[in-house]
């Protein structure tokens, strides 16, 4: 055996054991990749999970607004309701106290003036 040949034994001994390597190196890429898909897929199922939560959540506060929007638009409308009422009752009120007013004051005036009427005669009828 010359030296060429030695050469080139020990050459192909060489790309076979590099060609074992990237075989070897190309496995572990390979299982890496596979590792990370099966996290991708386990994450898109779970993202998936959270959007269908967020999803219903959604729903439960849109119904729950509602509910205070029809809420808030009975209460509106019992306020106008009673605010109305009150104020039938203020002008009942004041056609009450003014009609008493302008039926009793000319008779308390006219009391008073006979009374001061009265009064004066009595006066009068004494000092004679």
């Amino acid at each position: 055996m010359n030296l060429t040949e030695i050469l080139v034994i020990i050459s192909l001994i060489s790309a076979s054991a590099l060609c074992l390597a990237l075989i070897y190196f190309f496995y572990q890429i390979v299982k890496s990749l596979h590792s990370i898909s099966v996290s991708i897929q386990e994450l898109s199922y779970k993202i998936a999970a959270f959007l269908d939560s967020i999803a219903d959540l959604s729903k439960k506060i849109t119904r729950v607004i509602n509910e205070i929007e029809s809420q808030l638009h009975i209460s509106k409308s019992i306020i106008i309701n009673v605010k109305e009422h009150v104020d039938k009752i203020l002008d009942a009120e004041t056609k009450i106290r003014n009609g008493i007013e302008n039926a009793v004051m000319p008779i308390a005036k006219n009391i008073s003036a006979v009374g001061k009427g009265f009064g004066s005669f009595w006066k009068n009828y004494r000092n004679k």
